[in-house]
């Protein structure tokens, strides 16, 4: 799928995934209990906003954007790589605005940032092995790296919560 997105949709698809990804941390973080938990989803929510900047500073920086593609396609565009996001490559996004609406359980919650954070890993290494600008390759090589920080993080609080149910 990767293949057929020029790197401005590439950019395109991540803003839309770190837009859902702040909205799905900023409500968990508001309906955890627990400030451990609390915490992992703020910061996992101010990371978000920071990979938004970026993508609007990446988007400024090269004129356009990382890609080639005609002024009068952008809102066409906008809407087809934000479709992708929604209802394919990350089902876990739906499932976010879904269970944003149940009973708050740290447990499910943390499960599924950590899918989506995996899948985003997954997305954007395909994605850096994809484009053909210098820029973006490095752009999309720090992104990998900080979505893997925080499989990290959400796997570590995933575990001391699980480890404390045991008890």
């Amino acid at each position: 799928m990767i293949e057929y997105l020029n790197e401005d949709e590439v950019f395109r698809v991540g803003m839309c995934i770190e837009q859902a990804g702040l909205e799905f941390y900023t409500k968990m973080a508001e309906k955890a209990e627990d400030q451990a938990t609390k915490r992992v989803f703020k910061k996992l929510a101010k990371d978000e906003k920071e990979h938004l900047k970026f993508f609007e500073s990446m988007e400024l920086k090269t004129a356009g954007g990382m890609g080639a593609r005609p002024a009068e396609m952008d809102s066409d565009v906008s809407a087809y790589v934000c479709s992708i996001v929604d209802g394919g490559i990350f089902q876990g996004i739906e499932e976010m605005a879904k269970y944003q609406r149940r009973k708050f359980n740290p447990e499910t919650a943390l499960e599924l940032a950590l899918q989506v954070e995996k899948d985003a890993v997954l997305y954007y290494t395909e994605a850096m092995h994809s484009a053909k600008k210098k820029a973006a390759k490095q752009a999309l090589k720090e992104l990998v790296e900080e979505e893997k920080r925080h499989v990290v993080e959400i796997s570590a609080r995933l575990n001391r919560l699980r480890k404390k149910a045991k008890k």
